[in-house]
């Protein structure tokens, strides 16, 4: 669990990297993505955009609840998420 003022302002300035379980139809997929702090919400982004501006905006997003988010022991800056994620992409 974050629960530190360090792991929050770091988190506040950076892209990092969660293991997480989504639920697609009967399926759970474990997988990783990127994860930011956006307007003191934590969002699990599935897909960048390319903006106008020439830089990347997340594009379509998930939230996470901080309590189930831990950092990974053994990978400094990436983090496991215990909650499962249901995937808002439709199934391929």
């Amino acid at each position: 669990m974050i629960d530190d003022d360090e792991d929050e302002d770091n988190i506040e300035h950076g892209i990092y990297r969660v293991k997480h379980t989504f639920i697609k139809g009967d399926a759970r997929i474990t997988a990783e993505n990127d994860f930011i702090l956006q307007d003191d919400k934590l969002l699990l982004v599935l897909e960048w955009i390319n903006r106008p501006e020439g830089d990347l905006w997340p594009g379509l997003t998930v939230p996470l609840d901080e309590e189930l988010l831990d950092e990974d022991p053994n990978r400094p800056g990436y983090f496991l998420y215990s909650g499962d994620l249901v995937d808002p992409r439709k199934a391929k």
